[in-house]
């Protein structure tokens, strides 16, 4: 059994984290709800106009985007709304006991012994591993030593600050210069009487929005490319070029560049002190009764003082021995002490960006260690890659938190590389629902999802046993909306739900265009259309629901159409008309994905064999598991691509198909010319007309 302390993002990344990995775990929160430091209580640091300093894209948790209706910058209310959802969409919230307040945690011989009081009092239990991940911004930290003096106006800290209607009409100081205390004057400005905002040092502050978008894309596009002392060079002339505040007064300029210091993002508060809303002082000297002296010899009286100065990061239930400073503390990749692999931290670290992606890869990397999948380097390697990473932010950093700073780009990929040699689980707990589950693809999908971690349950006309553990197949014929009602309802019955339907299911075979059309021409179009079309709209509440995804099995022939196919190209283009179509309507909660693969080796193509339109000398054949592969990615991406090749063949063609169809119709006509000059077609019937015109 694995106990997790925090009902926070950190804590709910790592209960789902572990679950996904098949691992007994116990999540203990104090708090009645989830949500952690996003609710409104008395016991957070929230406060009701707190919102998200980093965008969406740069927030979100890797596979569960936030709402596309939503701003760059979600609030509080949104944030807290987010991360239930998660927890709700993937079961965490299950595993915890809420109300449930950590005493202490001991090791014992065979991991920790923990003393625990629930809403019945208190009680033991005893874990294998601890993982702590109750936050630091708990037990606020107040300047030291005191400034001196003693003022005699009131004074609070920001964490018990709610609302700017508790200070109105007062002249009230705000000192710091992070992101709350730039929130808390922004707030202020309208309703106390005077608002001055004390800086002890200079301080970057970001426009939220540069060059039309979110400030943080900008760095994070350049994190890709560029070390991050080039990034700071580049980013401080894009600063400076973007620069459009008015002029007048402005808080003091920073001594170090951009990317060394903790990133302070406001569009307000520059332009409220240049229009003198807000009052920029220099850092407090001594206090004198209702007086404050500023370093630069300028006093002012105030009535209350907002003391904007951090949080302490404590671990109350562990002894000094186990954690004498969690701010101190030499972490292997900020998550394993040196050596101990019995107990793991989450959420212990000041990012340059969102705390929610990196607490998510930490909280797979304690999953895959637990579960035996990752191995941790010897104590000598863990300390010496732990202390390497630690020069390096002092050296960016200097002394302000170098153990606990990471520069949030550089860290996910170093995380991505450590995880990587891991069996992937990237579709751990994803619940599928496949159709054409029997057939070539549909197969290889199914067993490339369940090898990840995924429950799948299949869709096909027949109910063919599998020889492998991919999970049941459910007889449905897709072009009939009771059998598929009947399918769905099961298949949600089995799974818990559906969070990815991919629609596989398809039929080909030769049908002319300047033929009518026959019964092979409309059973292509009431499978390969309008079943995925039924299929889709039976299964899109339940993905709705969860936010989850679809995918449609198109057919390159959807872009580059071939002659003699034309059923089969006309129903895959209208069926990727069809996704076009449904991303509009549902795509700001449904990922909607077209994959394009060529030609396969499969009984689908038997049909058109034996009619002797044998597409082999057409279209060069790709290997399943290469499709499977490019389906993955697909369904793994952080956003749910539009369209996607399976091969860089393919890409080039679908850009042709797109961009030059004229081309691309000279590229097809000169293949079927050399054909029917090779009398490829001369015993196929179905081809006598075009074979014909072309000997004319």
């Amino acid at each position: 059994m694995t106990a997790v302390v925090g009902g926070g993002a950190a804590g709910i990344a790592a209960v789902k984290a572990l679950v996904e990995a098949g691992l007994p775990v116990l999540g203990v929160e104090r708090a009645t709800s989830l949500g952690g430091l996003w609710r409104l209580d008395a016991d957070t640091a929230s406060y009701e106009g707190l919102r998200l300093n980093t965008s969406k894209p740069r927030t979100e948790f890797s596979d569960f985007p936030m709402p596309a209706e939503w701003p760059d910058y979600p609030d509080r209310a949104q944030m807290l709304e987010y991360l239930r959802s998660y927890a709700d969409r993937f079961g965490v919230g299950e595993h915890f006991r809420f109300g449930t307040t950590l005493e202490s945690a001991r090791r014992t011989g065979d991991g920790w012994e923990l003393e625990l009081t629930g809403p019945e009092g208190p009680y033991r239990e005893t874990v294998e591993h601890l993982v702590v991940a109750n936050g630091h911004n708990h037990e606020p930290r107040l300047p030291e030593p005191p400034y001196p003096g003693t003022f005699t106006g009131t004074e609070s800290h920001a964490h018990d600050y709610v609302t700017p209607t508790e200070l109105a009409g007062r002249r009230v100081l705000v000192v710091g210069t992070g992101n709350s205390a730039m929130d808390i004057a922004a707030e202020l400005a309208g309703h106390a009487s005077a608002v001055l905002l004390s800086a002890r040092r200079g301080v970057w502050v970001l426009p939220k929005r540069l060059l039309g978008r979110p400030s943080d894309q900008l760095n994070g596009a350049l994190a890709a490319l560029l070390p991050w002392r080039v990034r700071q060079v580049v980013s401080q002339a894009v600063l400076r070029v973007a620069d459009r505040r008015p002029a007048g007064p402005r808080l003091p300029a920073p001594r170090e560049g951009v990317l060394q210091d903790h990133p302070t993002l406001s569009d307000s508060v520059p332009r409220l002190i240049a229009e003198g809303r807000v009052l920029a002082r220099q850092g407090v000297a001594r206090l004198d009764g209702p007086r404050v002296h500023f370093a630069d010899g300028q006093v002012d009286e105030v009535d209350h003082i907002v003391w904007c100065t951090g949080y302490r990061a404590v671990t109350p239930f562990l002894d000094a021995a186990t954690m004498p400073d969690p701010a101190s503390a030499l972490l292997y990749r900020h998550v394993f002490p040196i050596g101990d692999d019995s107990i793991s931290y989450v959420g212990l670290m000041q990012s340059t960006g969102s705390a929610l992606p990196v607490v998510e890869a930490q909280s797979r990397l304690v999953a895959a260690v637990r579960a035996g999948t990752h191995r941790l380097p010897d104590p000598g390697t863990a300390r010496r890659i732990a202390s390497t990473e630690l020069d390096a932010a002092r050296d960016r950093w200097g002394r302000r938190r170098p153990h606990m700073r990471i520069d949030v780009d550089q860290y996910l990929r170093v995380m991505d590389r450590e995880l990587r040699a891991a069996p992937s689980r990237a579709l751990a707990g994803r619940r599928i629902l496949v159709t054409g589950a029997a057939g070539t693809f549909g197969r290889a999908m199914s067993a490339r999802f369940t090898a990840q971690g995924a429950h799948v349950v299949g869709l096909d006309i027949v109910d063919t046993a599998r020889p492998d553990d991919s999970g049941p197949i459910i007889a449905c014929d897709i072009t009939s909306q009771e059998s598929v009602d009947a399918a769905v309802a099961e298949a949600a019955a089995l799974l818990g739900g559906i969070d990815l339907l991919v629609n596989n299911a398809g039929r080909g075979g030769p049908a002319p265009a300047e033929l009518a059309p026959g019964e092979e021409v409309e059973a292509q179009l009431r499978l390969n259309l309008l079943g995925a079309w039924r299929v889709t709209a039976t299964v899109m509440p339940h993905l709705v629901r969860t936010r989850g995804r679809v995918v449609f099995i198109a057919s390159r022939m959807a872009l580059l159409p071939l002659p003699l196919a034309a059923a089969y190209g006309v129903s895959k283009r209208a069926l990727a008309a069809y996704a076009d179509a449904l991303r509009l309507e549902v795509g700001t909660h449904v990922g909607v994905t077209t994959v394009y693969p060529s030609m396969v080796r499969s009984p689908i193509h038997d049909s058109t064999r034996q009619a002797g339109l044998s597409l082999d000398a057409v279209s060069r054949p790709e290997p399943v598991e290469g499709v499977v592969d490019a389906i993955v990615r697909a369904v793994t991406a952080r956003r749910a691509p539009r369209d996607v090749a399976t091969t860089v063949r393919g890409r080039v063609e679908m850009m042709v198909g797109r961009h030059a169809p004229s081309l691309a119709d000279r590229l097809v006509r000169r293949t079927v010319a050399a054909r029917v000059a090779a009398g490829d077609f001369a015993n196929a019937p179905l081809a006598a007309g075009m074979v014909s015109r072309h000997r004319r």
